[in-house]
C-alpha cells in the first residue's frame, strides 16, 4: 500500500511540473497566433485598400525612388518641360538650342577620327563621340582601341576645342577613361549595371564630368529613371538620358526608336534628354526622319555616328564598326543646316 501511494505521488507530481512548465508557454503561444492573425488580416485589407487607389498618390509612391532626378520633386521644373542647365568644357546643355553630338562609332584610327572631328566641328556638332572601348555582341568583332583610341580622342579636343563623350564599360576603367573624357557615356547593355553607375557618378562628381546615361535594350520608364538617380545619388549633376530606341526590330530598322517614349522620359524628369537615331534605326538613310521625330518629340538634342564621305567598309583590316548607320560628313553638314533654327520646347506640348 505504502508502495502504490508513493508512485501515485510521483505520478501526480510529475503530472503537476509539466503543466506548470508546458501549459502557459502553449496558451502564450495559441495567444501569438491569434495576434499574429489578426495583424495579417489587418495587413491585408491595408494591400487591398491600396490597391484599389490610383492616379497621382500612385505615381507619387514610384517616383520617390527616382525623387533626386524627378521632375514633380522641384517646383522650378514642376508643370513645364524646363531642364537643368550645366556647362561642359564651355558648351550648354539643356539650352533652348539642341545639343548635338556627333562623330565615329568607334575610333579606327588617328587619320580617320582626326578627320571626323575636323568635318563635325565645321557643321556645328557641339561634342564630340567616339569609342575607345567598344561592347559588341561577339567577341571576334572589333572592340576598340582601348587607351591609344582616348589618345587619339584626346588630341582631337585640342585640334577641335570639342569636349568629348566616349563610353565606360568597365568599373576598372573608369580612371583611365575619365582622366581623358568630358562626359562618361553608360551605354544600353550597362544601363543596370548598378555597381558601374554607383563607381562614374562618384568619378563624374569629384571631377565635374559629365555622364551620359542611355536606355537599355527594352527599359521601363521607372528603371531609366531608377538608373539615373543612383548616378544622382552619388552627386553627379551633369547627367543627360540619351533614348536609343528598343531591341525589337521594325520596319527593316536595327532597333525601334521610340520618339513617344522620349517624351515620357521629358515629363518625367527634369534631366536633359536627347535621342540617337543612329543606333534605333541602323540605316544612315533614316537617320535624318528619325533625328526629326525626336525633336518633335522634344528632345534636348541628338546623338549622331558620321563617317568620312569616301569611308571604306573596312580600316586596316577590320570591319569599320556600324559602318551601316553613320551619317556621311556632308550629309551631316546639310542635315545641321536644316535644323538650324529648331528650339528645345520648355512648356508642355
Amino acid at each position: 500500500m505504502l508502495v502504490f501511494s508513493l508512485h501515485l505521488f510521483i505520478i501526480l507530481a510529475v503530472e503537476r511540473i509539466r503543466n506548470q512548465f508546458y501549459a502557459g508557454p502553449l496558451k502564450d503561444a495559441d495567444e501569438s497566433m491569434n495576434v499574429y492573425q489578426r495583424n495579417e488580416d489587418m495587413l491585408r485589407q491595408e494591400k487591398s485598400a491600396a490597391s484599389a487607389q490610383t492616379g497621382p498618390q500612385s505615381a507619387k509612391t514610384e517616383s520617390e525612388e527616382y525623387r533626386l532626378v524627378a521632375r514633380e520633386y522641384f517646383a522650378k521644373y514642376r508643370g513645364n518641360l524646363e531642364t537643368s542647365r550645366f556647362t561642359i568644357r564651355g558648351v550648354e546643355v539643356g539650352a533652348d538650342k539642341p545639343l548635338i553630338i556627333a562623330g565615329p562609332c568607334a575610333v579606327h584610327s588617328y587619320e580617320q577620327a582626326i578627320a571626323i572631328a575636323k568635318s563635325v566641328q565645321e557643321a556645328g556638332a557641339d561634342m564630340l563621340r567616339g569609342g575607345a572601348y567598344k561592347p559588341r555582341t561577339s567577341p571576334y568583332s572589333f572592340q576598340g582601341l582601348g587607351l591609344k583610341g582616348l589618345e587619339i580622342l584626346a588630341e582631337a579636343r585640342e585640334i577641335t576645342e570639342l569636349p568629348i563623350v566616349t563610353e565606360i564599360m568597365d568599373q576598372l576603367k573608369v580612371e583611365e577613361v575619365g582622366y581623358y573624357a568630358d562626359v562618361l557615356q553608360i551605354g544600353a547593355r550597362n544601363m543596370q549595371n548598378y555597381a558601374l553607375l554607383r563607381d562614374v557618378g562618384q568619378y563624374a562628381a569629384e571631377h565635374e564630368k559629365g555622364v551620359l546615361l542611355k536606355t537599355g535594350p527594352l527599359p521601363k520608364l521607372k528603371e531609366v529613371l531608377c538608373a539615373a538617380e543612383y548616378i544622382a545619388l552619388e552627386g553627379a549633376k551633369k547627367i543627360i538620358i540619351c533614348e536609343r530606341g528598343i531591341n525589337n526590330p521594325a520596319d527593316s530598322m536595327r532597333n525601334t526608336p521610340r520618339p513617344n517614349f522620349l517624351l515620357e522620359l521629358r515629363k518625367a524628369t527634369y534631366l536633359p534628354v536627347i535621342g540617337d537615331p543612329s543606333h534605333s534605326t541602323g540605316k544612315r538613310d533614316l537617320v535624318p526622319r528619325i533625328a526629326a521625330e525626336f525633336l518633335d518629340a522634344a528632345a534636348n538634342g541628338l546623338l549622331i555616328d558620321v563617317i568620312r564621305d569616301d569611308e571604306k567598309e573596312t580600316i586596316g583590316g577590320e570591319k569599320v564598326c556600324d559602318y551601316e548607320q553613320g551619317m556621311k560628313a556632308s550629309d551631316f553638314k546639310r542635315f545641321m543646316t536644316e535644323i538650324k533654327t529648331r528650339k528645345v520646347p520648355q512648356k508642355w506640348p
